[in-house]
């Protein structure tokens, strides 16, 4: 835990400071060049600050223990970030548009030193590379949602400067530098789109949901039916907080056996999937007598895990 959380303030500070870099120099550079495409860019890199702070304050959120509020832990504080990132995001694209189509319908189009703004374009690429590699690799690391959240946002930036140093280009070679505004929309519509792609991937574990190419249901099927003593593990909902998972099944056990036995079996399934199935907190486990028909609530069992839409075994 304690490395968890030595790692995100490490990648968090690194992502303000480093924003902080590329958007002053973007910031400036269009103050004097006039490039609408490069302003744009520096605007975005300047939002990224804040998701960077964002991420900070999250991950020192989400390690405080449980409490009478808070059962579960306060391991989601991420993904409500994960949201928040994805508006402000929208919004900084919404702004960009909004800013490029006063410079078309205004007519003030002209870019000064463009090999300037070209060489800047470039420089922005490679530093939001490397925070975007930087960014992915924590947030593997420690299953964070709002550092990878962050880094897909940093992965479109390096398109988006990309696509700024390939209008200058045009702008250079055509000498229309209408081409510099159109391009500001241009990178305002990716923005856009890349908010809402990121809304939509954290509304999974805002509503309990575990992604398609999650197989966290078949491992822990297959951990408790290859239990000596246990048949039929059912009826089994996992939800996700942060980076861990909660367990419930249900499964059955022969009738005749002490409630010392049934216990002792349900331990053992538990300690099993704990130890082998990874990021699983907690799992509680309900015993039925072997053969028992009832009507349940929803749950997962064999016949739903393996018919999942891109289970890992395509089964």
């Amino acid at each position: 835990m304690k490395n968890r959380e030595e790692n995100a303030k490490k990648g968090a500070v690194i992502g303000i400071v480093g924003n902080a870099l590329l958007s002053a120099l973007k910031i400036i550079t269009g103050a004097f060049t006039g490039s609408m495409a490069i302003t744009a860019d520096g605007l975005d890199s300047a939002t990224d600050i804040l998701t960077s702070v964002i991420t900070l304050v999250s991950t020192n959120l989400s390690k405080k223990p449980p409490d009478e509020e808070h059962p579960y832990g306060h391991e989601r504080a991420e993904t409500i970030a994960s949201k928040i990132i994805s508006m402000i995001i929208f919004f900084a694209g919404a702004q960009l548009a909004i800013f490029s189509m006063q410079k078309l319908i205004s007519g003030k189009l002209l870019v000064e030193n463009l090999p300037i703004v070209l060489s800047v374009a470039f420089i922005s690429s490679a530093g939001k590379y490397a925070l975007y590699k930087y960014k992915l690799y924590i947030g593997h690391k420690i299953d964070s949602d709002v550092f990878i959240a962050d880094a897909i946002n940093m992965k479109s930036d390096i398109f988006i400067s990309l696509s700024v140093a390939a209008g200058m280009v045009i702008v250079k070679l055509t000498g229309l530098f209408v081409f510099d505004a159109i391009l500001g929309l241009f990178v305002s519509a990716f923005v856009i789109k890349t908010a809402i792609e990121l809304f939509m991937s954290s509304s999974y574990e805002l509503m309990d949901g575990i992604q398609p190419r999650d197989d966290i249901y078949r491992r822990v099927l297959e951990e408790a039916a290859n239990t000596n003593g246990v048949s039929n593990p059912h009826r089994i909902r996992i939800r996700k907080f942060g980076y861990k998972y909660f367990v419930e099944l249900d499964m059955e056990v022969k009738g005749d056996i002490t409630v010392n036995e049934a216990h002792e079996l349900s331990k053992t399934v538990e300690k099993n999937i704990k130890q082998n199935v990874p990021k699983v907190y907690d799992v509680h486990v309900h015993i039925e007598p072997l053969g028992n028909v009832e009507k349940e609530t929803f749950g997962l069992d064999k016949s739903r895990i393996f018919g999942r839409k891109g289970d890992a075994d395509g089964q």
